[in-house]
């Protein structure tokens, strides 16, 4: 008699290695910081231009959380890097936004 549970079929999650698993959360960490600093840069003023690096950081996210669910390694580092292009695609867009604030001047909503 084994202990092994019937799971209709389903394959469990594959288990990432240790390096691989550190590296994956200190990415996700790194994400999180900057999406907390993305309102700082001018996202959620409701422009386009403005919400797009919060929109490609939360892709990112997106993307990175099906890093430890993908059972081919293939597949994993094919996630990671399009996870890490999208969020170096967020953090440049964060930097023109800055750059623009500086020579546009700060523009704040007005709360009626």
């Amino acid at each position: 008699m084994t202990n092994e549970v019937d799971m209709g079929g389903a394959h469990p999650a594959p288990e990432l290695p240790g390096e691989e698993s550190s590296r994956v959360k200190i990415f996700l960490a790194v994400q999180i910081i900057f999406l907390i600093i993305s309102p700082l840069t001018g996202g959620f003023h409701y422009q386009v231009w403005s919400m797009l690096d919060t929109a490609l950081l939360i892709a990112s996210i997106g993307v990175t959380a099906l890093v430890p669910v993908l059972e081919s390694r293939k597949g994993r580092r094919a996630a990671l890097r399009v996870a890490i292009a999208v969020y170096l695609a967020g953090v440049f867009d964060m930097a023109v936004n800055v750059l623009l604030s500086g020579w546009v001047g700060w523009k704040t909503i007005p709360f009626d």
